[in-house]
């Protein structure tokens, strides 16, 4: 029997930070991972935090403060939301940010210019909450690099060059502009130079740089980290959490917990039973989040008598997702956020051909949810393939062809011949088409308001008027790809108190078991407030819950 102060589950972004800030506490920790790689989810997500009052945005002349955020998240979420957790979370971000700065290798960055997602709520600010990982050097993981789990391929440049949210103008710009091009050339070199001597590119951004980070400062503070670990089950005396059994190395072990055991293993959106009994069209939905996110800690503490903090106004977070399918049965999936479909001159329409929502927003599934377009289809010009790219086509149309002949694509001379080729109602998209393009001209969307919110902007391109989200469709040919519903993070999970502990069906902390990430119900109840909100949440109720197992509050950690 292996004894230690704390058992982390799981090594996402909540997991490595609850393990990391409990080590500097100065607690044994031990991390516990599944599968063969540390990140998570974290590793592919785009990678930003939400903190209102963040120091950096002080430090900017800028002005935040609790109860603003507080009235805002009040105003997005509703009455549902748990005010007790909504206070402990604006007060404990801030600080979270400020000891993962002072203490470990995590570094942020402010992002201006990107807005709150609710321009209506009360609090609403329009930049200064969102907060990024810095480009982050993969080198200085040594051995450990090979244990990070590889960002999405599907967020990289051909050849799988990592490319952040500051590299995209200069990919756009590269023939237009020479500090464009030097840009790019600089990452080509460095890209090359790290395939000659590492088995991945080394500069690390979005969710990869804040996963490395956090892997970093976890190794630094002096956790155990075992991975290719799944726990099998939670221990439990007299109804107290006193360790974990765990498979490694092919031999069962049982790791006793002092001080208690943080569950942060991913949520559920890879068990198919209880997708098919809490997600909407379960059949046509397809999940983004990693392969071992399988309930394995819900349904843990459940069995002990936890319970769920639902019902959610959603049950994860949505994200519109197209599918490429291999010759050789493989699915490469593409997560369409914030690089088409906001852009002026790309639709989504319906079976009928119809625009069904504002394709500029955060949420297009919900209305695909609510109006039955799923599948749908995303649909553009010859123009604004070569612009901006559509779904794996990158940017200047690279891989046009590519797609096409993959059938990942679906181009034709005309509307008609492209609604035909695609099972849509040829006079419907024609109309839809004349009708969107006639707003496009005015710089005004009457049926959905596209480009009328200030949060949609960052979808759109600031630099096309009158509408940053409004352009037409007229070049041929065009071009369409199918999209589904799917998610990036389940929000449904345990209750929990303002100290992260697990509560049982009476509202009574269960003794020695603390959950966060995906595995604590999402504050938000599935109506994120912002950018980077989920993330946001994983590492503040890590760092609540670290503080916690210490005896530390998190006002003074």
């Amino acid at each position: 029997m292996i004894e230690s102060d704390v058992i982390v589950v799981g090594a996402g972004g909540a997991g490595l930070t609850a393990a990391t800030v409990a080590a500097r506490l100065g607690l044994r920790v031990l991390l516990v991972e599944k599968s063969p790689w540390f990140g998570g989810t974290t590793a592919w997500s785009g990678g930003g935090i939400w903190v209102p009052g963040n120091s950096l945005w002080r430090a900017s002349g800028g002005a935040d403060d609790a109860d603003t955020a507080l009235r805002y998240i009040a105003a997005v979420i509703g009455p549902s939301l748990r005010t007790d957790l909504a206070e402990a979370f604006v007060e404990a971000a801030p600080r979270m940010v400020d000891f993962l700065q002072r203490h470990t290798a995590v570094r942020f960055e402010l992002m201006r210019g990107f807005a709150d997602w609710h321009p209506q709520a009360p609090g609403f600010t329009p930049e200064g909450r969102l907060l990024m990982p810095q480009v982050f050097d993969g080198r200085t993981l040594g051995p450990a690099l090979v244990r990070l789990r590889p960002a999405l391929r599907e967020f990289n440049a051909p050849g799988g060059m990592m490319v952040g949210l500051a590299d995209l103008p200069h990919l756009a710009q590269v023939t237009r502009s020479w500090a464009s091009f030097r840009h790019v050339a600089g990452l080509l070199l460095r890209f090359g130079r790290d395939r000659l001597r590492h088995p991945r590119g080394t500069r690390l951004v979005m969710g990869n740089a804040l996963a490395g980070r956090l892997l970093k400062s976890a190794i630094e503070a002096g956790v155990v980290l075992w991975h290719d670990a799944p726990m099998l089950r939670l221990v439990s005396e007299g109804g107290a959490v006193r360790g974990v059994r765990v498979r490694q190395d092919g031999h069962d072990v049982e790791v006793r917990a002092s001080r208690g055991v943080v569950l942060a293993s991913g949520g559920f959106s890879a068990d198919e039973a209880l997708r098919r009994q809490h997600i909407p069209f379960p059949e046509q939905h397809v999940s983004l989040v990693a392969e071992g996110n399988t309930a394995d800690g819900l349904k843990q503490a459940l069995a002990l008598g936890a319970r769920w903090d639902g019902p959610n106004l959603s049950n994860a977070g949505w994200v519109v997702v197209s599918l490429l399918r291999h010759a050789d049965g493989r699915v490469t999936k593409f997560p369409h956020l914030f690089l088409d479909r906001g852009k002026p001159g790309c639709i989504a329409v319906d079976a009928r051909g119809r625009r069904f929502g504002n394709e500029s927003t955060t949420n297009l599934v919900e209305p695909m949810h609510r109006s039955g377009a799923v599948p749908a289809h995303l649909l553009c010009d010859d123009r604004f393939i070569r612009s901006y790219g559509l779904g794996l086509v990158r940017p200047g149309g690279f891989g046009l062809k590519k797609m096409v002949a993959a059938g990942y694509v679906i181009s034709a001379l005309s509307l008609e011949a492209l609604a035909l080729r695609i099972g849509v109602d040829a006079a419907g998209l024609r109309q839809t088409v004349e009708r969107f393009n006639g707003h496009a001209r005015q710089g005004v969307d009457p049926d959905f308001g596209r480009g009328s919110d200030p949060a949609d902007f960052a979808m759109g391109d600031r630099r096309h008027t009158p509408n940053p989200c409004l352009g037409e469709i007229t070049r041929a040919p065009f071009h369409a790809v199918k999209i589904y519903p799917g998610d990036s993070t389940t929000t449904l999970g345990l209750r929990v108190d303002r100290h992260a502990r697990v509560l049982d069906a009476s509202d009574q902390a269960i003794e020695g078991l603390y959950a966060t990430g995906l595995d604590m119900n999402s504050l938000w109840r599935g109506r994120a407030p912002a950018n980077g909100a989920n993330n946001t949440l994983g590492l503040t109720f890590g760092y609540i819950a670290a503080c916690a197992l210490a005896g530390r509050s998190s006002t003074d950690a």
